[in-house]
C-alpha cells in the first residue's frame, strides 16, 4: 500500500507544481524570443549595418504595460497562495475529533519524544492514525529544527522556550503503518547531518497497546 500524502504536502506540491510550470513557460517564451531576434536580426555579409529606429511606436508604452501587469499578477497570486499555506500549522485542526500533545525537545543531536502519560523516547515517534497532534517543540542546548518533511511542515526549537503547531495523521485502520522523515533544518553543530528520527502512524489500537507496553517497560526499569 502506497504512502498516504499529507494535506499540508499535497498543497505545498501543487504550489510548487505551478511556480515551476509559470517558470518554465516564462523561460520558454524569453529564450525563444532571444533566438528568433538572434536569427532574425544577425549581421549578413553584404547588408547594411541594421541602425535602431528611434522613432517609439504608440503601442509600445501599451504592450510595457500589459506585460509588467501580468507579471505582477502572476507573483502577487503565488505570494498569497504561499501565505495561505504557512499559518495552517499554527491553528489546531477542526476535522479531526480526536487529539494528542506531544512534547518535542531538541538536543545535540536528537529528538526526545514526551507522551502525556510520561512515556518518553528518543528518535522514534509513534503516533495514532486519523489524531490531531500539537508538538510543543524546545531544546536544551543550541537551537534546532523540527522538520517532518513529507507534510512540508517545521519550527524552530529554541532553548528556553516552547513554539508549537499542528498537524493531522493519516487514517490508519488494521496492521497499517506508516513511517515519515524529522529532521533538523538549523546548522547545529558537527552531527547535524546525522540528527533525524522517524515518525510511525498506525491504528489507534496498536498505539495503544504500543503505550501500554511502552508504560509498563519504563515502569519496570524504574522499580528495578
Amino acid at each position: 500500500m502506497s504512502q498516504p500524502i499529507p494535506v499540508s504536502g499535497q498543497d505545498w506540491n501543487n504550489l510548487f507544481n505551478l511556480a515551476a510550470i509559470i517558470a518554465l513557460v516564462a523561460t520558454a517564451i524569453v529564450v525563444g524570443a532571444m533566438v528568433f531576434f538572434v536569427v532574425r536580426y544577425r549581421e549578413k555579409k553584404g547588408q547594411p549595418k541594421l541602425l535602431p529606429n528611434i522613432n517609439i511606436d504608440n503601442s509600445r508604452p501599451r504592450d510595457n504595460l500589459v506585460f509588467a501587469s501580468i507579471s505582477i499578477i502572476i507573483l502577487v497570486s503565488l505570494v498569497a497562495a504561499s501565505y495561505q499555506l504557512t499559518p495552517n500549522a499554527r491553528f489546531e485542526p477542526t476535522a479531526v475529533s480526536k487529539s494528542m500533545a506531544i512534547d518535542v525537545t531538541a538536543f545535540q543531536w536528537g529528538f526526545r519524544f514526551g507522551y502525556p502519560n510520561g512515556v518518553s523516547t528518543v528518535d522514534n515517534l509513534t503516533l495514532p492514525g486519523s489524531t490531531a497532534v500539537m508538538f510543543n517543540v524546545t531544546s536544551t542546548d543550541v537551537m534546532h529544527n523540527f522538520y517532518l518533511v513529507e507534510y512540508k511542515v517545521s519550527i524552530e526549537a529554541i532553548p528556553g522556550r516552547f513554539n508549537v503547531f499542528w498537524i493531522t495523521t493519516p487514517l490508519a485502520t488494521g496492521n497499517e503503518v506508516y513511517v515519515y522523515n524529522i529532521r533538523c533544518k538549523e546548522l547545529c553543530g558537527i552531527g547535524h547531518t546525522f540528527m533525524d528520527a522517524n515518525m510511525t502512524v498506525v491504528s489507534p489500537n496498536v498505539f495503544d497497546q504500543w503505550l501500554t507496553s511502552q508504560n509498563a517497560t519504563n515502569s519496570s526499569a524504574i522499580g528495578g
